[in-house]
């Protein structure tokens, strides 16, 4: 059982480090695009933003489920990759159908792989937050300006 805590811990590092990675890259490109000119289309310059970020962290996301997926092919605990990629997106969105189960020991894995699921989920909630209410408050900041002129 330790060496399943090990490896499974191993991974919600690694699944750190590439939320990390993923979150300081997306945090760097708005603080360079925030910083531009919004152009004539504010509302549709705003909403590229924003989904390029979307669309970084949930890149960020699939890397970690794939990750969780690799383990459970490598410890025998899924027959194919489509199964295991399956399992680790249920499991680590925490929707859980349980169509598909481990065995044994792997189970344990299931409930580590939600529990990171649910705290990366949550880092990736709060940035993407973050990230719109600044875009919030600047298209806000020109419509405010434009009303001046």
């Amino acid at each position: 059982m330790i060496l399943i805590i090990s490896v499974g811990l191993a991974v919600m590092i690694a699944c750190l480090a590439v939320q990390i990675v993923s979150v300081l890259g997306v945090v760097r490109y708005y603080a360079k695009v925030s910083g531009q000119p919004i152009g004539a289309r504010p509302l549709l310059s705003v909403f590229r933003q924003l989904a390029a970020v979307m669309v970084v962290l949930l890149v960020s996301s699939l890397i970690q489920m794939t990750s969780w997926a690799a383990l459970y092919l490598g410890l025998d605990q899924l027959d194919d990759f489509q199964t295991a990629i399956y399992f680790s997106g249920v499991t680590f969105t925490s929707l859980g159908y349980g169509d598909v189960t481990l065995e044994g020991r792997g189970r344990f894995l299931a409930v580590m792989e939600a529990s990171d699921g649910l705290v990366m989920f949550g880092v990736t909630s709060a940035v993407f937050m973050i990230l719109l209410q600044h875009a919030i408050t600047r298209w806000h900041g020109i419509k405010v300006d434009s009303k001046k002129d």
